[in-house]
């Protein structure tokens, strides 16, 4: 606001709002204040000052912008502050914004509403085309209020961003919305704080049931603690990230993305899950076409939750990256988890061939004896992974990492292999078993190994540099191998039938050109 030498009177408003001159873009109502007036913020923007003893100039202000021609057409953006709604005032209100074809946005600070002109304001909404974005904040609409603005916006067909900010709307003021989600396909940006992170749940269920291509941002401060994200969903790069949310909730969540198609990347790092949730997961991952990557790290996921997850993986066909580190799964769940990525005779096919990156391992995590042997078997005959990342593990010594790298000398699909903080991972031997497999297999782009003991020591210098050579090596071949050989016309060529062990790989068959010709 600028100082009291430059507030102008209400009457003074009165008759500019007459005046075809006067062609404000924004008005912001500040009620409750000391003095009253008017101060012209910039060219296009008024701000008004009205004190409680000038209360009547407010219905008059109202009443005149709905019926001032200049002003419907120029206005963009109404902004009401602290103010206590009665009836005359909503209906004055309701003319402005039936005449008006411009009002873009429409904001409630601190403001207070009885039923009744909670009612009166939603039947406006019902009607209108023209308005973009409306803000509700701190006026304690509740429940009740949130459901009048659902059941407007379910007719509503213009609205594309709705706030409701620190109003309490409960569960059951969610719920609301979320039935009007199900019917409203305009609205593409909501956003919602509420004490309670309940409402996260239903509100981002509706979205992705209904594949609504609709931003959501809920947000949560509960018993007086700092306010935080509950959950977040943006369509432009169709990650949906949950930061928190009670058991029920993240239940509800998976079920909606069974036939979801706008969600690519699910991100719920953090949040405590249990197999009831993985239970559902696994029909997710079966009958989704959509998710590519999903992060499930530090989700508390155990054994038996893995065994879900590892399930939905035989059917599903889209999931390219999948992160389950920091969980609290045993050798169990390893050979659960690899098992639909290996193979188990040469007759079998691999039951998941599109997965190309999985991480597993933490703390807590045991891979054991036979998570070992399910890893070694997965490295020897897989051919579709292309990146692997075991983190922090605990449970595996420096010899079972020698058989690890062992495993990787038959592997030619393994492009990146991450062992950061394993603490077997230490000594000449494993060193030496490294170099030995970076000879045998070139097709290894990068190791990893951050915080592990080969690293801290200094060791791990030798296997970046021969690492650095390989890609070297691949990039002259590509370019300058054939760079001065002189080019001869061929006169025969000879065709190799390759397949698995015993499949007819020694079969050969040469064709002459004359032939061919």
């Amino acid at each position: 606001m600028g100082s009291n030498q430059n507030l102008r009177e209400l009457q003074w408003l009165l008759q500019m709002i007459k005046s075809e001159s006067f062609n404000p873009q924004s008005i912001s109502f500040y009620l409750s204040h000391r003095t009253s007036g008017c101060y012209q913020e910039t060219e296009n923007s008024v701000n008004i000052n009205i004190s409680e003893d000038s209360l009547s100039y407010f219905s008059n202000i109202l009443s005149d912008l709905g019926t001032a021609k200049n002003i419907q057409s120029s206005l963009t953006n109404l902004e009401f502050h602290r103010v206590e709604w009665g009836l005359e005032q909503l209906v004055y209100l309701g003319i402005l914004l039936q005449n008006s074809s411009n009002i873009k946005q429409l904001v409630f600070r601190l403001n207070r509403f009885n039923i009744e002109c909670l009612s009166e304001l939603c039947e406006v909404l019902k009607r209108n085309r023209v308005i973009k974005e409306i803000m509700i904040s701190e006026s304690g609409i509740g429940p009740v209020g949130a459901g009048l603005v659902a059941s407007a916006l379910k007719l509503n067909e213009s609205l594309e961003e709705l706030q409701i900010w620190e109003d309490s709307i409960g569960s059951k003021g969610a719920e609301e919305l979320s039935k009007m989600i199900e019917v409203n396909s305009t609205l593409k940006l909501l956003t919602i704080f509420d004490s309670h992170p309940i409402t996260a749940a239903s509100l981002i269920s509706a979205v992705l049931a209904r594949n609504r291509a609709m931003e959501v941002h809920v947000w949560s401060g509960e018993n007086g603690e700092r306010s935080s994200k509950v959950v977040e969903f943006v369509p432009d790069n169709s990650t949906l990230r949950i930061y928190r949310l009670h058991l029920s909730g993240s239940v509800r969540v998976a079920c909606s993305l069974g036939w979801n198609s706008t969600v690519k990347s699910l991100d719920m790092t953090g949040v405590r899950l249990k197999s009831r949730w993985a239970k559902e997961f696994r029909w997710v991952l079966e009958q989704n076409r959509s998710l590519k990557e999903v992060r499930l790290s530090k989700t508390s996921l155990k054994d038996k939750g893995v065994v879900y997850v590892a399930a939905g993986l035989f059917k599903n066909q889209c999931l390219e990256s999948l992160y389950l580190d920091g969980n609290w799964f045993s050798g169990i769940g390893v050979e659960h988890l690899l098992c639909p990525l290996s193979r188990f005779s040469a007759l079998q096919y691999q039951a998941n061939i599109t997965l190309k990156s999985v991480t597993f391992g933490g703390g807590k995590t045991r891979i054991g004896r036979d998570g070992l042997v399910s890893i070694m078997q997965m490295l020897t005959t897989n051919e579709s992974v292309i990146k692997l990342g075991i983190y922090d593990d605990e449970s595996l010594g420096a010899d079972d990492f020698v058989k690890i790298f062992k495993s990787l000398e038959r592997n030619a699909t393994l492009r990146y292999l991450s062992l950061q903080g394993c603490r077997g991972v230490r000594g000449d031997v494993v060193l030496d078993t490294i170099m030995q497999t970076l000879q045998v297999n070139p097709w290894i782009e990068d190791i990893d190994l951050a915080r592990t003991p080969l690293q801290n020591s200094g060791k791990a210098d030798g296997i970046y540099q021969r690492l650095g050579q390989n890609g070297k090596t691949e990039l002259e071949t590509d370019t300058d191998l054939f760079k001065d050989m002189p080019l001869t016309e061929p006169k025969s060529c000879r065709v190799f039938f390759c397949g698995q062990e015993y499949a007819g790989k020694d079969l050969s068959l040469e064709i002459t050109m004359s032939t061919l010709v």
